[in-house]
């Protein structure tokens, strides 16, 4: 079969696959990357339909793509105003967490696997956060407090800027060989210094634009494209790309905030066409990479397998304290055990993972597949937490007074 056919019969059966896994992911509460992540084992390693050599190569640009997809999308979710309502509690859960992640990766990588720590710290720094696209959608689903939605949602968003921030912190700094933790540092600050100046900048003036392009049938694309030159000028200025995306989309999302507080004449609001496109967007982007992920996975060794699961369950055991910590003198006791199991991993540790290998990272080869392991293994108990709480515990018991 010619390879531009079998190339439109994939794409054609990740989209429809796609749209199914949402649909079954609303009857049954099982998220729809699993059987992306294993639409892409099945289509890669199993079959062989695609040489790893080639996926390899597009790599870099796919998962730049789709990381600052991801978090431009944070940006424009993360409403300021709940944030800081919320952000004490959350700020607190998602920093212990994703720090003692860090730590206990970089811990189990040199006692297990005698990794050097800056490596195991970048690992950590990818797998340490959770999925704000899962957990999002299963709180939404399960129809908890909006207090508790909130709090969890804003939580797992915080984490994906941490795994961002994190991961790209210790490559630069693996990369740049700095031995001095305070120069590392003096360049890692300025790198996110530059790419937040950067998104903010080009955030406030495309909201002028939009407020003249607004009822526009290709506003999105023209986001879009703003979008992509915020991550070049960052990129070109010796910033972070990533972090200059999320702060874009901060800006937008919040406009309305933003206007007020700037004191523009007029009324800046984006259309409703502009948020549904990007969604379409943001849909294709997510159920693409995550078979991609599948199609890059690899099976070097038994021990990896079981080195991902047991990275899981003490990341589970984290959560168990964290939760249990930050809920003291709270009236978040009936949820303890739904925030608990709140912690599967996906887009943003899927994304992050292949980066290092992209970036000539030494010792990162094996990245994909204790992520891949991570991923699918954290999505899993998730799920089945999800399935045991929901037969076994009625819908009130989610909400508190």
């Amino acid at each position: 079969m010619d390879v531009a056919v079998i190339a439109f019969l994939v794409a054609a059966v990740i989209i429809i696959l796609g749209f199914l896994g949402e649909e079954f992911f609303k009857r049954t509460s099982i998220p729809d990357p699993l059987l992306l992540l294993l639409l892409g084992v099945v289509m890669g390693p199993i079959f062989n339909f695609f040489a790893q050599d080639e996926l390899l190569a597009i790599t870099p640009y796919f998962s730049a793509l789709a990381l600052i997809i991801i978090l431009f999308d944070g940006g424009l979710n993360m409403k300021i105003r709940e944030a800081v309502k919320n952000s004490p509690r959350a700020l607190v859960m998602a920093l212990m967490g994703w720090t003692l992640n860090v730590l206990i990766t970089a811990a189990f990588c040199k006692v297990f696997l005698g990794w050097r720590l800056l490596n195991g710290l970048l690992l950590g720094s990818i797998v340490g956060g959770g999925s704000s696209l899962i957990v999002i959608a299963l709180t939404r689903k399960l129809g908890v407090n909006e207090e508790v939605e909130t709090l969890l949602s804003l939580e797992s968003i915080l984490t994906d800027v941490l795994c961002t921030v994190g991961a790209f912190a210790a490559i630069n700094i693996i990369l740049s060989g700095e031995i001095s933790l305070e120069a590392a540092l003096g360049s890692v600050g300025l790198a996110f210094s530059v790419g937040i100046l950067v998104g903010l900048g080009f955030g406030v003036l495309w909201l002028f634009a939009l407020e003249k392009l607004k009822g526009k049938p290709n506003a999105y694309m023209l986001t879009l494209a703003v979008l992509f030159l915020t991550y070049v000028v960052a990129t070109l200025l010796g910033g972070s790309g990533a972090i200059s995306a999320l702060f874009l989309g901060l800006i937008i999302g919040n406009n309305g905030s933003i206007a007020k507080l700037l004191k523009f004449r007029t009324t800046v609001s984006i259309d409703d066409h502009v948020r549904d496109f990007h969604c379409q967007i943001s849909f294709l982007i997510r159920s693409f990479f995550f078979v991609f992920t599948g199609l890059l996975f690899t099976f070097s060794s038994f021990a990896l397998v079981l080195f991902g699961l047991l990275l899981t369950f003490a990341f589970l055991g984290i959560r168990f304290i964290i939760i249990k910590i930050t809920t003291l003198k709270s009236n978040l006791h009936s949820v303890e055990t739904l925030m608990t199991i709140m912690f599967p991993r996906g887009l943003a540790a899927a994304v992050l993972a292949s980066l290092p290998l992209t970036m000539g990272i030494p010792g990162s080869e094996l990245f994909p597949e204790i992520s891949f392991i991570v991923i699918l293994a954290s999505i899993l108990v998730t799920t089945i937490g999800v399935v045991f709480l929901k037969k076994r515990t009625k819908p009130s018991r989610y909400e508190y007074n």
